[in-house]
């Protein structure tokens, strides 16, 4: 699987490279963030809980794949973006690095998972 390169604010990034433990690592991070209820949020799919995941998503992948992201962000977190800012960080999240990370976890997915 080769890295992902999106760019944002006229910037570019690159991801790091692969590694399992990256995966660990995001899904330690979403359920730390979520304070263990991401599985359930994500079971339960309800349109107040999307909003949540994606910025806990958002925060676990740029935490994790792209450290620099975080770091070039003027108030220093995701939480304390501003509207507007938060939205053009989201449309770039959804469109350019949802589906890429979609398609590794879909990788590890176990056959009867399906």
């Amino acid at each position: 699987m080769e890295n992902l390169n999106f760019a944002l604010k006229g910037k570019k990034f690159t991801t790091k490279d692969l590694k399992i433990g990256n995966i660990q690592d995001l899904w330690q991070l979403r359920m730390a963030l979520s304070g263990g209820t991401y599985g359930q949020m994500y079971r339960t799919a309800l349109k107040k809980s999307d909003e949540a995941m994606t910025i806990i998503d958002m925060t676990s992948f740029f935490t994790v794949f792209c450290p620099e992201v975080m770091e070039s962000l003027k108030p220093g977190s995701i939480r304390e973006l501003g509207l507007d800012d938060y939205l053009e960080l989201r449309e770039v999240f959804v469109k350019d690095i949802q589906p890429w990370l979609e398609s590794v976890e879909n990788l590890l997915k176990r056959k009867e998972d399906e």
